[in-house]
């Protein structure tokens, strides 16, 4: 007579074959039978657990782990990966000129004078319009202007000065 391990092991084909057409990737088909053969032992192994139809058992395990597989598929669809997919992420060598960069202009921000630098941040970095920063500040709106050309001098000059040495600021 057969022991139950043989059983199983002649049913492995035909569950491949069931689970293939059902996914059609020979891979993804053993991963699947492979999966359903552990749940079955698991189960089996369980002191008051009893299998009267392996081969059913197994059959509808795989089943449910098919459909478990398309709908994860659905939910995360697979982007398979290709050398003439540029990545969108930064090179290193670009990470390091941006935080010099920042660095850079915090430094060149930092020995603004206090208005100028204010009028700056307001404008370039918070968005505000001329209109709001001359309302907030109580500056005329050629004051405004004034301030906003000299940070931008202050600014360009550092960069002229970073790129002289062959510092980080390419364009």
């Amino acid at each position: 007579m057969a022991t139950a391990a043989s059983r199983l092991h002649a049913q492995r084909t035909a569950l491949l074959e069931y689970v293939g057409r059902q996914v059609r990737d020979a891979t993804l088909s053993e991963d699947i039978v492979q999966e359903a053969y552990l749940r079955l032992l698991s189960f089996e192994a369980k002191p008051d657990k009893v299998v009267n139809n392996a081969p059913a058992l197994l059959r509808r395990i795989s089943l449910n782990l098919v459909r478990d597989h398309f709908r994860r598929a659905i939910r995360t669809p697979v982007v398979e990966l290709s050398d003439t997919l540029p990545c969108t992420m930064p090179t290193a060598d670009q990470q390091i000129e941006r935080r010099q960069l920042i660095r850079l202009v915090a430094d060149v921000l930092g020995k603004m004078p206090r208005l100028r630098r204010e009028v700056f941040i307001r404008r370039r970095i918070h968005g505000q319009s001329a209109r709001e920063v001359v309302e907030a500040m109580e500056l005329s709106p050629s004051a405004v202007s004034h301030h906003m050309a000299r940070a931008m001098v202050d600014l360009h000059m550092a960069i002229q000065k970073i790129e002289k040495r062959g510092g980080p600021v390419r364009e």
